[in-house]
């Protein structure tokens, strides 16, 4: 009777050992699948999300620095068009600050469209559908931003014709709308930026707290599996000394007889 009921404890065992074994390999492969999606998604924040904010920041101070010089041109470019103290140094600093204010323009240019190509790379790349979607959005809001200076270059460049003509009335009028134009176009950068800043904190933060998370379940996984398999190998150890005393007394009674 014990060696029919043997091999059924036997396969019951076996049994158990494969669903344990199948639990660890699944926690296992869920473990690998989502750590590599951590990973990714960590390496897009600090290769791509990060730079970017750096990126608009650079843009914020490069386009501060620009205003300081317009204001330099403008002044020179005043006293040019009233003819007061029109001499050689005063043209030379206007001729600096229109320089200096050009070469800024082509860098902020510059600046706008290495971001947008790093948002859109960074979409490419991030798995996060929370992530894509903030992306797509300062990816439209570069886009919105570069037409946003786009108009405010072509008033300044028209604001410098205007005093190179002497049309001093028209220019002080377009004076005061470009620097109403300058005035919410940097309350938007630096918004921009905070948003940005904010933005990559976030993301930072979700990856961290989904890291944690993944690594509970796989503590938590494990533990069950542990804890399971010396449950199933003391019941075992029990029933190998069941067995073994099964034996012996079945042999002294065969021997009794």
């Amino acid at each position: 009777m014990n060696r029919q009921k043997s091999p059924k404890r036997k396969e019951k065992i076996f049994w158990l050992s494969g669903v344990f074994f199948l639990l660890l390999l699944g926690s296992g492969v869920a473990s690998i699948h989502f750590l590599f999606q951590i990973n990714n998604e960590l390496k897009v924040a600090l290769q791509h999300e990060i730079p970017l904010t750096e990126m608009i920041t650079r843009i914020t101070v490069h386009k501060l620095e620009q205003t300081s010089w317009l204001e330099r041109a403008l002044r020179h470019a005043e006293v040019a068009a009233h003819g007061q103290q029109n001499d050689v140094e005063n043209t030379r600093l206007l001729n600096e600050a229109k320089a200096k204010f050009k070469k800024l323009t082509a860098k902020v240019y510059e600046e706008i469209d290495h971001a947008s190509n790093m948002s859109t790379e960074a979409q490419k790349l991030d798995q996060a559908k929370d992530t894509r979607k903030e992306l797509g959005r300062v990816e439209k809001l570069l886009l919105s931003v570069r037409q946003e200076y786009t108009d405010y270059i072509r008033h300044v460049s028209k604001l410098f014709a205007l005093f190179e003509n002497g049309n001093i009335s028209e220019a002080e009028q377009v004076a005061n709308e470009t620097e109403k134009l300058e005035e919410d176009f940097n309350q938007r950068l630096e918004m921009f930026l905070f948003e940005s800043e904010k933005f990559t904190r976030h993301s930072l933060l979700s990856i961290g707290e989904r890291e944690g998370k993944v690594i509970v379940f796989i503590a938590a996984v494990f533990s069950i599996a542990l804890l399971l398999t010396v449950v199933a190998l003391f019941f075992k150890s029990i029933f190998v000394i069941f067995q073994r005393v099964s034996a012996s007394r079945y042999g002294r009674s065969r021997n009794n007889n």
